[in-house]
């Protein structure tokens, strides 16, 4: 009998649920909209479009980095500078990610810069979640600390 008991606690312990950062958060579970971008103390004025999803152990990151819409690509042949003015400030990545407390650390699969899914590398965020807005801030990467970080405030989409 005891030894049953035992192994039920052992059992209980071990379920993913109770292994902390095994699973999402279920608040973060969803999609997400940038609403603002705070660096350096500044606000973006019109932050671009981006869109934060998680699902699971999953996440899926597209951002238009720019404080401006990007420009379409003209018709006919297009010049490597009219191609860095649409495709330069766009970033997106998706992989996995993991949270512990208010800390979010993503590890990107797939990403529009090969060092950004290079092996080991890695984006470690600490975020608050407050009902349906998220913010998060860049506090490490594989490289050491990030220097000037980036506030993103996110709404849920509904």
């Amino acid at each position: 009998m005891r030894s049953a008991a035992l192994a039920v606690g052992i059992a209980i312990v071990l379920t993913p649920w109770g292994i902390e950062g095994q699973s999402a958060l279920p608040g973060l579970e969803g999609a997400w909209r940038v609403t603002e971008v705070v660096s350096g103390g500044q606000a973006l004025a019109s932050p671009q479009p981006g869109l934060l999803l998680f699902t699971g152990r999953h996440y899926s990151y597209t951002f238009v980095t720019s404080e401006e819409p990007r420009p379409d690509l003209p018709p006919g042949a297009v010049t490597a500078e009219a191609l860095a003015t649409v495709w330069n400030p766009f970033t997106a990545n998706a992989g996995t990610f993991e949270v512990s407390g208010n800390t979010m650390t993503r590890r990107p699969i797939v990403a529009k810069s090969p060092a950004a899914m290079a092996p080991g590398a890695f984006n470690e965020y600490t975020f608050r979640l407050i009902a349906d807005t998220l913010w998060a801030t860049p506090t490490r990467t594989e490289a050491g600390p990030v220097r000037s970080p980036t506030t993103v405030t996110y709404v849920r989409v509904r």
